[in-house]
């Protein structure tokens, strides 16, 4: 299992640097644009977190489809705010 966390400068555990928020709900929005492309990924249910567990006979092929539709579905999600 592996999982990216999107940290935002509001939280308490996070200091703030810049003052840039990072868009609402950013973890189901980013797994629903992944879903749209065939690749399911799983939300945590207390802080922004993807996370996504493939299977143990993935190909090289199918892993790098997988993180290109996840990269592309988190800046989706930035683009939009």
């Amino acid at each position: 299992m592996i999982g990216i966390e999107f940290n935002s400068p509001t939280s308490p555990y996070t200091p703030q640097q810049n003052g840039t928020k990072i868009p609402a709900n950013i973890a189901s929005r980013v797994q629903a644009k992944c879903l749209e492309k065939d690749v399911m990924i799983l939300t945590t249910s207390v802080f922004q977190t993807i996370r996504f567990i493939p299977p143990l006979t993935i190909s090289q092929e199918e892993m790098a489809k997988g993180c290109e539709v996840i990269r592309w579905a988190i800046e989706e999600v930035a683009r939009e705010g």
